[in-house]
């Protein structure tokens, strides 16, 4: 597995083919050209093909013409499908397990490409044909897609396991935690500074976080002009804020109220340097999801998986909001209605708005550690005393039946003596009552 690096652009531009590729998806974006170089020198690394060579594996009309006209074998027209989807369902993973380079990413030397791994082969791989325009066919790798959209939204009990497979590092629990309480995008995560987090003077609570347009998905343009996000930080978060500022004083890295919320620890390879911009965020989660889960590829959490935890949470029946519409402030990556979301706001910038904060507060025992623990407690508490009362229930039922049964026996023992009585009486009567014969010779 190649690992990109500084001369990974200089190849693909000594190709045509890479360079109609670079023109016609990458000039007008870094991070797509650093994704796309990255995986198009994977795959054509292990297929042991340069751009130019994989191009032609898909040949166009062109390439027919000329094989006719030469008389040579004219092209399988399939023949970049086929690779493509035989690299995706097996030689990818067999390349991975030969090459050193995958297993030092993951720490537990994990064997297989990740589905996420596969799925940028796939749409880079098309995507560079599209570029040459040789396009692939529609169902060409089409498989995996469904595998990438299924949604991977963390639990409590999830961010529970993380935080112990960070180890001691507190400023990733205190992001873990940060984005559990305050979902917002990693762009907007770099753009945090120390003074963005303002105290709230509530034991539940600790602080609350206003964040302008511009540094919200959109960066205020068009439909975002008026996007705002309102966040909290539950009393768990507030712990993991004090860990973390004793961190850094551990690591003698000094802050300021305009210095960035989150830190680097030291210099790597993506450009940050110690008390610096945190830049990679990734690493955190991906090395923590693997310690903590191992081969369960739908726990392979990022950053961004957790946009969508507190929504879940929003949208549990036990959480009522006066104005549904207001809780998009919560979750500011969603875009639908977002104007309307703010119409009723104070405006107030040294408190938040009550309705909002309420509605917060409702989520809380969703988001708390602590509280499913908690939460099972009371519930078999609850099912102790049930079951006592229903015991209680249970005797009183038998004792009444037992009376009863006692009460009948006894009725039905003094009818049979009063009818023996009445038997009895009857006989003396009997008895001593004169027959006919002797009454007529009397």
């Amino acid at each position: 597995m190649s690992k990109l690096t500084d001369n990974d652009l200089t190849w693909l531009l000594s190709f045509e083919s890479g360079r109609a590729f670079y023109n016609a998806k990458m000039k007008n974006s870094t991070v797509t050209q650093k994704t796309y170089t990255r995986w198009l020198k994977v795959y054509c690394d292990d297929l042991g093909l340069n751009p130019d060579q994989l191009a032609l594996l898909k040949p166009n009309m062109a390439d027919v013409m000329n094989a006719f006209q030469n008389k040579e074998k004219i092209p399988d027209p399939n023949q970049a499908d086929k690779t493509l989807e035989d690299y995706l369902g097996f030689r990818m993973n067999e390349f991975y397990l030969k090459n050193p380079y995958s297993k030092k990413k993951n720490p537990k030397g994990h064997p297989q490409a990740t589905t996420a791994n596969k799925f940028n082969v796939m749409i880079t791989i098309r995507s560079f044909y599209s570029a040459n325009l040789r396009d692939l066919a529609k169902q060409t790798g089409k498989s995996l897609e469904k595998l990438k959209s299924k949604q991977r939204t963390p639990d409590v009990d999830d961010c529970v396991k993380l935080e112990k497979a960070m180890g001691n590092n507190a400023r990733n629990a205190f992001l873990l935690w940060f984005l559990e309480s305050c979902p917002v995008r990693v762009g907007t995560l770099k753009k945090l500074t120390w003074k963005d987090l303002k105290p709230l003077d509530d034991k539940d609570v600790p602080y609350w976080i206003s964040i302008d347009a511009d540094r919200l998905k959109g960066s205020g343009k068009g439909r975002y002009s008026k996007a705002k996000h309102v966040g909290f930080l539950h009393k768990y978060t507030g712990e993991k804020l004090k860990d973390y500022k004793k961190e850094l004083k551990e690591k003698g890295i000094i802050y300021d109220e305009n210095s960035p919320l989150f830190m680097s620890y030291h210099i790597n390879q993506h450009g940050a340097e110690k008390g610096t911009r945190m830049v990679n965020f990734n690493d955190a989660f991906s090395n923590a999801s693997i310690v903590a889960f191992g081969d369960d590829e739908n726990k392979y959490y990022s950053p961004h998986d957790f946009r969508d935890l507190l929504s879940s949470v929003l949208g549990k029946p036990q959480i009522n909001a006066k104005d549904k519409n207001i809780a998009k402030a919560l979750v500011s990556h969603s875009a639908t209605g977002i104007e309307g979301s703010y119409e009723n706001f104070d405006g107030k910038e040294d408190k938040p708005n009550e309705d909002l904060l309420a509605l917060f507060k409702q989520c809380i025992p969703f988001l708390l550690p602590e509280t499913p623990a908690t939460l099972k407690m009371e519930l078999e508490q609850q099912k102790t005393q049930n079951n006592n009362v229903l015991e209680e229930m249970r005797k009183r039922i038998e004792d009444m039946q037992q009376q009863y049964e006692n009460r009948f026996e006894s009725f039905k023992n003094s009818i049979i003596r009063d009818q023996q009585k009445v038997n009895e009486s009857l006989n003396k009567f009997v008895n001593v009552t004169p027959n006919k014969e002797e009454i007529l010779a009397q």
